[in-house]
C-alpha cells in the first residue's frame, strides 16, 4: 500500500459521523503527492496536473484481484480524495502525519532489510558462523531428563543393611511401576512411604538432560534408558550409594537434520538480530546522535498529580 493510501485511511476514519472540526495544526504539512515508485514508473492519467502512477495501478489491480481499468479509476480517485483532504489541512493533522511516519517506515523496512533478508542464505557469513558453532545440533541423541529417589547403602554397610534398603527400593516399584504419566513429587512421597517403620535412608535428586553415553554410572543410566516412557519408573538399580529407583522426567528425542534444515530453524532468530544491527548501521550511516533525557525517562508510569 503507498504512503498515500496509509494517510488516507486516517481521513476517511475522520468522515463518518458528524463533520469533523478543523483540523489543528501539529507541525509541518505532510506530503501526499503520489510518489514515483522506482524509475521505471509511468505517468497513466493527471489530476490537476499531480500525476497518477502506473505502480498504483498495478497495486490496486493485485490487491482487489480487479481489472486494470477499476483499478486505474480507483487511484483517481485517490488522488482526488488526497487533494481535497489536503484543501482541508489535513496534512497538517498528527493522525495523518503519524500514519505517513508510520508508512515511510514502513517503506524503508520493506525496500531496504526484508527485500535484502529474504532467505537463509541472504545472512551469509552470519549464518555461517551460526550454524558452524551449532553443528551438534545435526545429530542430536536421545537425551533424557531425571529424577531418581536413592535407599542409602553407606560404604562400610552389612549385608543386613544392603537388602533393607533393596526392601524399601522394591516397595517404591511395587507402588508406582504400572503408574503413567508420574512427576518427581510422586515418587519422592512413595519413597517417603517406603521408609516408613525402618532406619533406610533416603536421598532424591533432579538430573538434568543426558545421553546415554554421559560419564554416569552405567546401572543408573541402564535403568534410565530401559524406561519406555516419560513420566515412568525404572527397576531398582544399585548404584555406588545404594539402591536407585529413576523416574524418566523428560528430555528431547533423538534427531537427525541437516545444515540446510538448521538453517532454516535458526534463521527466524538470526533475522530478528540482524535487524537491530541494520538500525545501528543506519544511526551510524547518517550519523545520527541519540539524547536521553534521564529525568524525564524516570517519570515515565508516575500517577500525574
Amino acid at each position: 500500500m503507498s504512503l498515500r493510501v496509509l494517510a488516507l485511511a486516517s481521513i476517511a476514519a475522520a468522515c463518518g459521523g458528524s463533520p469533523s472540526p478543523t483540523p489543528v495544526p501539529s507541525g509541518p504539512t505532510a506530503s501526499i503527492v503520489a510518489p514515483r515508485a522506482s524509475e521505471g514508473d509511468v505517468i497513466v492519467a493527471e489530476v490537476n496536473g499531480r500525476p497518477v502512477w502506473g505502480s498504483c495501478v498495478t497495486e490496486q489491480a493485485a490487491a482487489g484481484a480487479t481489472d486494470r481499468k477499476a483499478a486505474l479509476e480507483q487511484c483517481i480517485d485517490f488522488e482526488l480524495l488526497a487533494q481535497a483532504a489536503e484543501k482541508r489541512g489535513f496534512g497538517a493533522d498528527a493522525d495523518v502525519q503519524e500514519a505517513t511516519r508510520s508508512a515511510m517506515v514502513n517503506e524503508l523496512i520493506g525496500s531496504e532489510f526484508e527485500a535484502r533478508y529474504q532467505k537463509p542464505a541472504d545472512l551469509g557469513p552470519v549464518l555461517d558462523k551460526m550454524l558452524d558453532k551449532n553443528e551438534w545440533r545435526l545429530h542430536r541423541p536421545d537425551l533424557r531428563a531425571s529424577t531418581y529417589v536413592r535407599a542409602l547403602v553407606p560404604a562400610d554397610a552389612t549385608p543386613t543393611v544392603d537388602a533393607a534398603a533393596k526392601r524399601v527400593a522394591d516397595k517404591i516399584v511395587a507402588e508406582l511401576e504400572n503408574e503413567t504419566g508420574l512427576l518427581p513429587p510422586h515418587l519422592r512421597a512413595a519413597a517417603d512411604r517406603a521408609i516408613a517403620g525402618t532406619t533406610i535412608e533416603i536421598q532424591s535428586q533432579d538430573v538434568g538432560q543426558v545421553p546415554q553415553t554421559a560419564t554416569f554410572e552405567k546401572p543408573y543410566l541402564d535403568a534410565l534408558f530401559s524406561i519406555p516412557e516419560v513420566g515412568r519408573i525404572s527397576r531398582p538399580a544399585r548404584t555406588k550409594r545404594g539402591w536407585d529407583v529413576v523416574l524418566w522426567s523428560g528430555g528431547l528425542p533423538p534427531y537427525e537434520s541437516t545444515r540446510e534444515q538448521l538453517a532454516k530453524d535458526v534463521f527466524p532468530e538470526l533475522r530478528r538480530a540482524q535487524f537491530f544491527l541494520w538500525v545501528a548501521q543506519l544511526t551510524k550511516a547518517n550519523g545520527i546522535t541519540i539524547e536521553l533525557d534521564a529525568e524525564a525517562i524516570a517519570t515515565l508510569g508516575e500517577e500525574p498529580q
